[in-house]
């Protein structure tokens, strides 16, 4: 039992949560970089991933380093962030049929984004929100299931 215990708090411990969202609980992608959540860009990173389209911020780059589909039909992606000298990383949640998306999320490793819960709430409509509907369009695409016209 003890042991139980232990086991539970470390794996609690090693759950990180971030701080990377607005006063409304939304994490703000765009600036994921600027945030405390970022960390300098390492000369050479292990997975390149796949660039995503965003002419909606010409500051950054996005890249799409993995994507699965869930029991219940949506999309998990890990994303990285490179913005000038510094990258973040998130972990994404997106509905491509009902075009619905969250961020589950944010670290400044790729490891660590695996565990990490950023408090973005639910999933919600990525309607109005360009960055989020591009980055959930390329991650649909990716997974076979195009993202629903608005």
């Amino acid at each position: 039992m003890r042991m139980m215990v232990m086991l539970a708090a470390t794996t609690l411990a090693a759950c990180g949560t971030s701080d990377a969202s607005t006063d409304n609980g939304t994490v703000v992608l765009r600036n994921l970089a600027d945030t405390e959540v970022a960390a300098p860009r390492p000369e050479h990173l292990k997975i390149v991933g796949q660039l995503i389209p965003t002419p909606s911020d010409s500051q950054s780059r996005y890249y799409l380093l993995r994507h699965r589909t869930t029991l219940v039909g949506t999309s998990i992606a890990i994303m990285r962030q490179e913005k000038g000298d510094r990258v973040a990383y998130a972990r994404t949640e997106v509905d491509c049929a009902r075009r619905l998306f969250h961020v589950v999320g944010v670290a400044s490793t790729r490891g660590r984004v695996e565990s990490d819960v950023a408090h973005d709430g639910p999933l919600r409509s990525i309607h109005g929100l360009p960055l989020r509907e591009e980055l959930a369009a390329y991650v649909c695409e990716r997974s076979g299931t195009p993202l629903r016209d608005a």
